[in-house]
Formats: structure tokens, sequence, C-alpha cells
């Protein structure tokens, strides 16, 4: 036989081989056996129960549902959210200072930027614990700069609210959920004045409440698809500790400090009311927008953000005002935007 034909067998044969061997190693196994086109398990290759067995399945088809059949998420919860709130200022006492008039109290609101965090869990069985945090801080320039004003009246006020809850779930005929809860709430509520006049004295002013107390309310959510809303409303009764303290610094040959401080106690109550509306990603992960407003009634230690010159509790001042601590209420409102994770 010519070396061309021996040639062409050994590469037929080498070929067979080959092929044979491909063959015996490439066979399918049962579970990835070759199935009819119009079986379901066809649409799934590389899902089947029992290839990989843990929650995020990488080759699963994209998850088209409109979340409309989703049950409410049990387990762990956390929210994190930025809020711009506005809180109001104090306002006029009942006894003013000589030759004052109420128009001349600049009242009204301040807004500024803070944050509210929730975090959670809720049981299979219906019933869980929540913790909410919220903190907003306001600065504002009461007083212009003229002749009189070297430096603007200076006024910051920080509102603070912590408060943990037991929550009980409820289902409801027409399908969404009633979640009461009670627990207990701290509120801190403080304004800081501050003002240099003439560039001869410092007039400074603090007053802060620290209320604590029990709480009770409701939440009721229901779900529309991918978007969420909730209703939430609370009421606390609160015993609320306020403090006034007010400082003339006087800089002169030599730096003279004329101090007062005042204490009381109050009853507080508090309402509190929100909407939030979300948007769910995916199953765990939503975004959400809110409203909410917190008024507490007469009970609040408040600057009376009066300039040096009418400040009844400055020893420059007027005089013939009241000074101290006096009840008002107080308003805090605003919104909040953020990220939401559900277990």
């Amino acid at each position: 036989m010519s070396l061309m034909k021996w040639t062409i067998a050994t590469i037929a044969i080498s070929l067979g081989l080959v092929a044979t061997s491909l063959g015996q190693t490439s066979i399918p196994s049962p579970r990835f056996s070759p199935h009819p086109p119009q079986e379901a398990n066809n649409t799934r290759p590389f899902a089947e129960p029992g290839i990989f067995d843990y929650d995020s399945q990488l080759f699963a088809p994209v998850e088209f549902s409109n979340f409309t059949e989703l049950a409410p998420n049990t387990g762990f919860y956390a929210v994190a959210e930025r809020a711009y709130f506005s809180i109001s200022r104090g306002g006029p006492r009942d006894v003013l200072p000589i030759g004052v008039i109420q128009s001349d109290i600049p009242v009204g609101n301040d807004y500024g930027w803070g944050n509210r965090f929730q975090v959670g869990w809720m049981g299979e069985s219906g019933s869980g614990w929540g913790i909410n945090y919220e903190n907003v801080r306001s600065a504002a320039y009461l007083w212009g700069q003229d002749y009189a004003i070297a430096t603007p009246f200076l006024l910051t006020t920080q509102y603070t609210s912590v408060d943990l809850n037991r929550t009980f779930r409820q289902q409801l005929s027409h399908g969404g959920y009633l979640e009461p809860y009670f627990g207990a709430r701290y509120l801190n509520l403080s304004d800081n004045t501050t003002e240099d006049t003439n560039i001869i004295n410092r007039f400074k002013q603090r007053a802060s409440n620290d209320a604590i107390g029990g709480q009770v309310g409701a939440r009721y959510f229901a779900q529309r698809g991918r978007f969420r809303y909730t209703f939430d409303g609370s009421l606390s009764a609160m015993y609320n500790q306020q403090r006034y303290f007010a400082s003339d610094i006087i800089f002169d040959t030599v730096i003279t400090v004329a101090e007062s401080y005042y204490t009381d106690q109050s009853f507080v109550p508090v309402v509190d009311g929100s909407f939030e509306l979300s948007y769910l990603i995916t199953r765990d992960i939503g975004i959400r927008l809110g409203a909410h407003i917190i008024h507490m009634w007469d009970g609040m230690a408040r600057t009376d953000n009066l300039t040096t010159a009418l400040n009844p509790n400055s020893i420059f001042g007027l005089g013939g005002g009241r000074v101290g601590v006096y009840d008002e209420d107080s308003t805090a409102a605003g919104f909040s935007f953020g990220l939401e994770w559900r277990r």
C-alpha cells in the first residue's frame, strides 16, 4: 500500500476514535438530558431544583411579576431617609416687655435637613418590634445687621425623637393590613440664640425640653402592584422637663458674666401623623417618599427671640416682661425620601 493510502487510513481512524471518545464523555446526565420542547422543564435548563440549591439563582430568568399577590415581608427590616422639615419658632409671651408689641417678635418657621432611621423585626405569627429615630436641625438669622446690631441674631433649633414599639399585624378583609402598636418615646426640642450687640456684649439663650412617655398608634398599609402606601398615626402622653438659660457676657476692661437659669415641669400630649409611598424595585428593596407632621401641645419651653435691647432676660433689656420658662405649643412638619430593605 502506498504511503498516501496509509496516511488517509490513519487520519480516518484517528477521527473515528476522537468522535467516539467525545461521544462517551459528552453523554448528558439524567438532569441535563434533552426534554421535548413542550415540557416546562426545558425553559430553565440552568436553574432546575437540586442544581443550584441557594436563594440567588444567577441564571434564573428575569422576574416580570407585577407583585399583585406578594405577601407582606416578615423578618428584619431597615429604612434610611433624608428629611427636610420646618420647625416653628417660639411665639410671643403672655406678658411683653415695655414698649414691645406682638409684631416685634419674629415668629414663623425655620427649615432644616435631618435624618430618619427605622429598624425592626416582624415575626411569622404577626407580631414584632420596631425602633424609630429622627433628628432635624434648622438655623436662621432673625435680625439683620444695622448700626445697633454688629452681628445678626442667630437662632438654631434641634428636634430629636426616639421610640420603641411592640407591633402587631392583622390582615383586613379588603386586602390591606393594620398594625396597631404601643411603646415608649423620648423627645427633645431645643433652641439656641446668639447675639453680639455693639461689640461689647454677647447675649445668649438656651431653651430645652426633655420629654418621655408612653405611645400608642396604628399603621395601615396596602399593596398595589409594586406600589405600597402607608398611613401612620400615634398619640404620646409625655412628662417634660423644661430648662431655660440666659447669659450676658460683657467685654470691657474686665469681662463680666451675668447668668439666669430657670427650670419647670409640664405634661405634653404629642400627635404624630405621616403618609408614605414606596415603590418596590425588587421583593426586598424599595424607594420611598413621605410627608410627616408632629404637633406638641402647650408645655414646651422656647426662647422669646427678642433682640438684646428688648429682651427682659438680658441685663440691657427694657424689662417689664415675663422671664424664665413659659409654656407654648410647637410644630415640626416636612418631607422625607430614602431607601428601605425588608427581608
